[in-house]
């Protein structure tokens, strides 16, 4: 391909940027920030203009490395560097997977559709179709999302396990796949606490003034909406009838509890 056009490149390259987002949230069960995606996404199309740069691999690579963690930190995905890393590699995978399989198509079609250098990929192709491949393939993964999840064994029964204030707490775990509740910050599901004891040490170290890490963020039910406090928890350990467990990066919401014992509702996508 002798003529590339910038503005194909970066227009093409923010859909691209907006794809490989939205699979990584598909992989981690993470809730988006419509804004701060699309601004990763620019960030994304704009990064690919290294494909017109004449410089060697070593340096292209340095490049490509702070240009994923910009688009990653954009996102606002990470609240650490143990997210950040995390993230930024596997965003790194997925687009060494469509790279590969674009430079595939690329030598075989002798670069007339495709071109790639400097580990960017040039498509000339159509904008409209290239819109309707990327929703239509999204499209299918969110199904197959979907089905994975609901796969799960959803009325077994679990136990819900976590230090908060160095004390170990386990709650009667139930899976509830109406529980959308996430952290806005991080994106991280929320695991909606029912304990009483745990309300009443949460009101006394607010009544204390003791910075506890708590913070507020509104939910909304069939029956009701307000404002629940949640934590962002290290780790979160649940644990099913037979034993197996799985720890999660989570947060835990506490409200009151009129059950008979304290509960812990949460989302089955985060056992994914």
């Amino acid at each position: 391909m002798k003529c590339i056009y910038a503005d194909v490149l970066v227009i093409t390259n923010i859909y691209f940027t907006y794809f490989f987002i939205k699979v990584l949230c598909l992989v981690f069960h993470i809730k988006t920030n419509a804004k701060r995606v699309a601004l990763a996404s620019v960030a994304g199309g704009i990064s690919a203009l290294l494909i017109l740069l004449p410089i060697n691999d070593h340096i292209i690579i340095l490049l490509k490395l702070a240009a994923v963690l910009i688009i990653i930190l954009i996102c606002g995905f990470s609240r650490d560097k143990y997210d950040l890393i995390k993230y930024s590699l596997v965003f790194i995978l997925i687009n060494i997977v469509f790279s590969g399989v674009c430079f595939a198509f690329w030598k075989l079609s002798g670069g007339k559709i495709i071109y790639v250098k400097n580990f960017t990929v040039y498509f000339d192709i159509s904008l409209i179709m290239l819109i309707i491949t990327t929703i239509l393939v999204y499209f299918i993964m969110t199904i197959a999302d979907y089905f994975l999840i609901n796969r799960k064994n959803l009325s077994g029964l679990y136990t819900v396990s976590f230090n908060l204030f160095n004390r170990d707490y386990t709650l009667k775990g139930i899976v509830d796949t109406g529980n959308k509740l996430y952290d806005y910050f991080s994106g991280r599901s929320v695991v909606i606490c029912k304990s009483n004891e745990l309300l009443g040490l949460y009101n006394e170290l607010l009544n204390q003034n003791i910075n506890s890490g708590f913070r507020l963020i509104p939910f909304n039910t069939i029956s009701s909406n307000g404002l629940i406090p949640i934590k962002t928890m290290q780790t979160i350990k649940i644990t099913d009838e037979d034993g197996k467990f799985k720890e999660v990066r989570a947060c835990i919401g506490i409200t009151s509890c009129k059950e008979k014992e304290p509960i812990a509702i949460f989302n089955p996508a985060i056992l994914s």
